[in-house]
Protein backbone atom coordinates (compact mmCIF):
# COMPACT_ATOMS: atom_id res chain seq x y z
CA UNK A 1 0.00 0.00 0.00
CA UNK A 2 1.64 3.55 -1.01
CA UNK A 3 0.30 5.26 2.05
CA UNK A 4 2.38 4.03 5.26
CA UNK A 5 2.27 7.28 7.71
CA UNK A 6 -0.30 8.97 8.83
CA UNK A 7 -1.88 12.04 7.00
CA UNK A 8 -1.08 14.31 10.26
CA UNK A 9 2.09 13.09 10.32
CA UNK A 10 2.84 14.54 6.68
CA UNK A 11 4.19 17.57 5.76
CA UNK A 12 2.68 20.17 3.78
CA UNK A 13 4.07 18.76 0.43
CA UNK A 14 3.46 15.28 1.35
CA UNK A 15 -0.17 15.93 2.03
CA UNK A 16 -0.48 18.25 -1.36
CA UNK A 17 1.17 14.75 -3.14
CA UNK A 18 -1.57 12.47 -0.91
CA UNK A 19 -4.21 14.39 -1.67
CA UNK A 20 -3.36 14.80 -5.23
CA UNK A 21 -2.85 11.16 -5.78
CA UNK A 22 -6.63 10.21 -4.30
CA UNK A 23 -8.53 12.83 -6.28
CA UNK A 24 -6.69 11.94 -9.57
CA UNK A 25 -7.36 8.52 -8.88
CA UNK A 26 -11.11 9.15 -8.44
CA UNK A 27 -11.48 12.22 -10.72
CA UNK A 28 -8.76 12.28 -13.12
CA UNK A 29 -6.24 14.53 -13.54
CA UNK A 30 -8.47 17.20 -15.90
CA UNK A 31 -11.30 17.06 -13.41
CA UNK A 32 -9.15 17.99 -10.44
CA UNK A 33 -8.36 21.53 -9.48
CA UNK A 34 -5.15 22.56 -7.41
CA UNK A 35 -8.19 23.92 -5.21
CA UNK A 36 -9.73 20.66 -4.27
CA UNK A 37 -6.40 19.10 -3.97
CA UNK A 38 -5.65 21.82 -0.85
CA UNK A 39 -9.18 21.74 -0.05
CA UNK A 40 -8.55 17.60 0.65
CA UNK A 41 -4.64 18.81 2.43
CA UNK A 42 -6.55 21.10 4.30
CA UNK A 43 -3.34 23.73 3.12
CA UNK A 44 -4.01 26.71 1.41
CA UNK A 45 -4.20 26.56 -2.79
CA UNK A 46 -1.05 28.85 -2.60
CA UNK A 47 0.95 26.26 -1.30
CA UNK A 48 0.61 23.91 -4.34
CA UNK A 49 2.59 26.21 -6.57
CA UNK A 50 4.73 27.37 -3.80
CA UNK A 51 5.68 23.76 -3.35
CA UNK A 52 5.22 21.94 -6.66
CA UNK A 53 5.17 24.92 -9.46
CA UNK A 54 2.19 23.89 -11.39
CA UNK A 55 -0.57 21.44 -11.18
CA UNK A 56 1.61 19.48 -14.18
CA UNK A 57 4.71 19.47 -11.39
CA UNK A 58 2.17 18.17 -8.68
CA UNK A 59 1.31 15.60 -10.75
CA UNK A 60 5.01 14.73 -11.72
CA UNK A 61 5.45 14.69 -8.13
CA UNK A 62 2.56 11.91 -7.81
CA UNK A 63 4.21 9.94 -10.62
CA UNK A 64 7.19 10.26 -9.40
CA UNK A 65 5.97 8.62 -5.80
CA UNK A 66 3.90 6.05 -7.65
CA UNK A 67 7.17 4.60 -9.73
CA UNK A 68 9.15 5.13 -6.74
CA UNK A 69 7.02 2.51 -5.11
CA UNK A 70 5.99 0.26 -7.66
CA UNK A 71 9.81 0.30 -8.14
CA UNK A 72 10.35 -0.73 -4.41
CA UNK A 73 7.99 -3.43 -4.99
CA UNK A 74 9.87 -4.86 -7.97
CA UNK A 75 13.03 -4.93 -6.21
CA UNK A 76 11.58 -7.38 -3.99
CA UNK A 77 10.93 -9.70 -7.06
CA UNK A 78 12.46 -13.29 -5.71
CA UNK A 79 14.35 -14.74 -8.69
CA UNK A 80 13.95 -18.27 -6.58
CA UNK A 81 10.35 -18.66 -7.41
CA UNK A 82 10.43 -17.81 -11.03
CA UNK A 83 10.10 -14.08 -12.85
CA UNK A 84 6.40 -14.95 -14.01
CA UNK A 85 5.32 -15.80 -10.17
CA UNK A 86 7.22 -13.45 -8.39
CA UNK A 87 6.00 -10.54 -10.59
CA UNK A 88 2.63 -11.90 -10.39
CA UNK A 89 3.00 -11.96 -6.44
CA UNK A 90 4.02 -8.46 -6.85
CA UNK A 91 1.58 -7.64 -8.63
CA UNK A 92 -1.25 -8.72 -6.94
CA UNK A 93 0.41 -6.76 -3.31
CA UNK A 94 0.71 -3.54 -5.06
CA UNK A 95 -2.41 -3.45 -7.53
CA UNK A 96 -4.77 -5.66 -5.06
CA UNK A 97 -3.96 -3.84 -2.14
CA UNK A 98 -4.10 -0.44 -3.53
CA UNK A 99 -7.60 1.04 -4.52
CA UNK A 100 -6.30 4.31 -4.57
CA UNK A 101 -2.73 3.38 -6.87
CA UNK A 102 -4.99 1.17 -9.04
CA UNK A 103 -7.37 3.92 -10.04
CA UNK A 104 -4.89 6.74 -10.22
CA UNK A 105 -2.91 4.52 -13.05
CA UNK A 106 -6.14 3.47 -14.72
CA UNK A 107 -6.97 7.06 -15.50
CA UNK A 108 -3.78 8.31 -16.13
CA UNK A 109 -2.79 5.07 -18.61
CA UNK A 110 -6.16 6.08 -20.41
CA UNK A 111 -5.57 9.62 -20.87
CA UNK A 112 -4.40 11.08 -24.50
CA UNK A 113 -1.59 13.36 -22.81
CA UNK A 114 2.50 13.19 -22.86
CA UNK A 115 2.19 12.68 -19.19
CA UNK A 116 0.38 9.24 -19.54
CA UNK A 117 2.53 8.18 -22.61
CA UNK A 118 5.63 9.19 -20.54
CA UNK A 119 4.37 7.39 -17.12
CA UNK A 120 3.91 4.03 -19.18
CA UNK A 121 6.96 4.43 -20.83
CA UNK A 122 8.51 4.22 -17.53
CA UNK A 123 6.17 1.58 -15.85
CA UNK A 124 7.23 -0.41 -19.56
CA UNK A 125 11.29 0.61 -18.50
CA UNK A 126 10.91 -0.85 -14.71
CA UNK A 127 9.21 -3.89 -15.31
CA UNK A 128 11.51 -4.53 -18.27
CA UNK A 129 14.51 -4.11 -16.07
CA UNK A 130 13.59 -5.98 -13.10
CA UNK A 131 12.24 -9.44 -15.87
CA UNK A 132 16.22 -9.04 -17.10
CA UNK A 133 17.97 -8.55 -13.62
CA UNK A 134 15.85 -11.90 -13.11
CA UNK A 135 16.32 -14.07 -15.58
CA UNK A 136 19.92 -13.09 -15.43
CA UNK A 137 20.13 -11.32 -18.83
Amino acid sequence: MVRAVAKSDLTGRARLREAALELFAEHGFEATSTRAVAAAAGLSPALVTRHFGSKQGLREAVDEYVLDHIGEQLRTLDPEKGVMTSLGEVSAKVFGADPVLRGYLRHVLLEDSEASVALFGRLLSGAHAEVERLSGS
